[in-house]
């Protein structure tokens, strides 16, 4: 991952995935009370009954999970336990009479008590929380806006490269401050694996470190963060060492979601080291594990035909294309050639920004005959001539609706845009990279470069 990429991941920290139920999970609790009125200008009865407090969230199946219900009575009293399986942010809906009030995001952690006291119908305007783990939450998320601000400067170029690292010590000792003065909460959590986030790549022993107290006091980090520690043993300690640190998280884990998500970053991590069969044993086991969790199977159809058509090593589909100068492409004809394919959407903000990176990659790799050809999905001539209004066109370039998407997008198995492929001279797959993946090219290039070096 980029030094610049890594700033994008503070907000990650805090978004919740949707999970299965836990199994054999402890049920952790929190008392929620307040009161509930209602503006005598909608309604002077007086009567606040009736309200309805309720939060529920996603689960991997049909259903959802109510994590929290209540009804106000008539002076609009209210209170009750949520129920929940681990500490996190979730959402509290208030409504009267079936009509939606106001929806607030509160965090849920064991043993603390959250007051709320509001008017209908200005809940959003009036509300007023009370709460340790709140409370302890607001100042993460101040020290996170300011980050973000100072993110953005980095971003831009507004701080001279001299001051980025400065800047990056310093945030991270905030969060981490955050992290040990606030022990054992929610927030905690979050500000000390922002200030682990932050540090890769610009101080990697205390990002460890750091770390390692976490998981000690913890035993569990969320997805943003895992992913930045196996990239960071993957491109450090090789494949084996990060899959001893996978088992490592895998022991400590105490969530059925926990383990889902750190059983998708082993398979995912076998795939991509061509260890297909390994990555293959360990699938069969997760479709038996988490059967019931819809995601998780949909997840797993991907990913097998992934490893059945799509691993590295394998020969890549055969495909032929119009190009926009009206000469035919097949990528069968390209043997003795590498090449990378990207399948995008010009009007994609991310592609967008990417393109300046393509454009380097093509003016350095055409010394070792790398082709480049760019498939554009749900595009026509005028959207592709406003893209290349002030753009080059350097590489192959497909005439758009000249191609059978639907048959691309099922060949190559697209579900997000934009997906690469790197293919070796050989016709056989070096990697794939969807999304911000694309920022690890430069290993699979090097793969390319070897080859013809030798």
């Amino acid at each position: 991952m980029s030094k610049k990429n890594i700033f994008l991941l503070t907000t990650v920290l805090i978004l919740l995935s949707a999970c299965s139920k836990e199994e054999a999970a402890v049920q952790q609790t929190a008392h929620i009370k307040g009161q509930i009125l209602v503006d005598e200008q909608l309604d002077d009865s007086f009567d606040y009954s009736g309200i309805e407090l309720i939060s529920r969230v996603r689960t991997g199946s049909e259903e959802s999970d109510t994590l929290f219900y209540a009804l106000t009575d008539q002076q609009g009293y209210f209170s009750g336990n949520a129920q929940f399986e681990k500490a996190g942010q979730y959402p509290l809906v208030v409504s009267r009479n079936n009509n939606v009030m106001g929806i607030r995001s509160l965090v849920f952690a064991h043993g603390d008590t959250i007051q709320i006291t509001a008017t209908l119908p200005q809940f959003n305007e009036t509300v007023e929380i009370t709460s340790y783990e709140n409370q302890v939450f607001n100042t993460f998320d101040r020290v996170e806006r300011s980050f973000t601000r100072v993110a953005n400067f980095i971003n831009a170029g507004l701080i001279s490269a001299d001051s980025v690292g400065i800047e990056i010590d310093k945030w991270s000792d905030i969060y981490w401050e955050v992290y040990e003065q606030y022990p054992g909460t929610y927030a905690a959590k979050l500000a000390g694996e922002s200030s682990i986030s932050i540090l890769r790549e610009w101080n990697d022993s205390l990002m460890v470190a750091r770390t390692e107290q976490l998981l000690k006091e913890f035993g569990s980090v969320t997805s943003g963060t895992r992913e930045v520690l196996i990239e960071y043993y993957a491109e450090t300690e090789g494949l084996e060492r990060t899959l001893q640190f996978i088992n490592k998280l895998h022991d400590s884990a105490m969530h059925t979601s926990d383990i889902m998500e750190i059983e998708i970053n082993r398979i995912e991590l076998l795939y991509d080291s061509s260890r297909t069969t390994e990555a293959s044993r360990h699938l069969e086991s997760f479709k038996e594990k988490f059967a019931s969790n819809s995601l998780a199977m949909e997840w797993a159809e991907n990913i097998s035909y992934d490893l059945e058509f799509l691993a590295p090593g394998y020969p890549f589909p055969e495909l032929s294309f119009v190009l926009t100068n009206g000469d035919s492409i097949r990528t069968a004809d390209l043997n003795g050639k590498p090449f990378l394919i990207e399948i995008t959407r010009f009007d994609n903000a991310l592609y967008q920004q990417q393109f300046d990176r393509t454009i380097a990659i093509y003016q350095i790799y055409q010394n070792f005959e790398l082709e480049i050809i760019t498939v554009p999905l749900a595009s026509n001539r005028i959207i592709l001539d406003a893209f290349f209004s002030e753009r080059d066109k350097l590489w192959h370039i497909v005439e758009p609706g000249t191609f059978d998407a639907e048959n691309v997008i099922e060949l190559l198995n697209l579900n997000r845009v934009p997906t690469r492929y790197l293919v070796n001279a050989d016709g056989n797959i070096i990697s794939r990279y969807i999304g911000n993946e694309y920022d690890d090219i430069v290993r699979g290039l090097q793969q390319i470069s070897t080859l013809i070096n030798e």
